[in-house]
């Protein structure tokens, strides 16, 4: 099945791969509220850095973890269809997997997440290769909040457009600038995989 929207990224001067990729309507407007419900319904905490640590100083956001079972296998299977397509579209790393669940982030007034990579120095999050941050929210329901890349030393601002799924790798710097006003909802995985070599 093929994704819905051409992606879109960031190329390497005259290099046609880009360094990371947007791919429009990954989700439809009824399935971000339905993965919303779950945030809004479900267990949730705040979260931590990749290291399980707490640093209110770095991040400021609520999570709920989304366990794979027969209710979300259709989220599964779209985030892998995404993974794929991205790796075929632009990396070409060697994959194993999804190893930790996905999570729904909220971000409310004052809520961010300060440039970071999600590749972890051990563990798991060491094994982490490529990152999918979906938009569930409206943009027009809150302001601030813009998923930022670092990918050469020029910041870039994600797509915004309700369901944009954005595939980059998890050593990628980037962040989550502050919400100002409203909240922002959003959906993240990580795919893992061998070391880099």
């Amino acid at each position: 099945m093929s994704l819905p929207g051409a992606p879109h990224g960031a190329a390497r001067g005259a290099t046609p791969a880009p360094l990371w990729l947007s791919y429009p309507e990954a989700f439809s407007p009824e399935e971000c509220a339905s993965l919303i419900d779950m945030m809004i319904f479900g267990a949730h905490k705040s979260a931590g850095l990749v290291n399980g640590k707490a640093e209110q100083s770095i991040r400021q956001t609520d999570i709920h973890w989304i366990p794979e079972n027969d209710e979300t296998s259709w989220v599964y299977q779209r985030l892998a269809q995404l993974v794929a397509q991205g790796n075929r579209d632009a990396f070409g790393y060697t994959l194993s997997g999804f190893d930790e669940d996905a999570q729904i982030g909220r971000y409310q007034n004052g809520g961010f997440y300060d440039w970071h990579i999600d590749r972890g120095g051990r563990g798991i999050g060491a094994r982490r290769k490529l990152t999918v941050s979906v938009q569930l929210s409206d943009p027009t329901d809150y302001q601030g909040g813009e998923l930022q890349l670092n990918p050469d030393g020029r910041v870039v601002t994600a797509e915004t457009a309700i369901g944009t799924a954005v595939v980059f790798p998890a050593y990628m710097l980037h962040r989550v600038a502050p919400v100002t006003q409203g909240v922002r909802h959003s959906l993240v995985i990580w795919t893992h995989g061998p070391d880099f070599t």
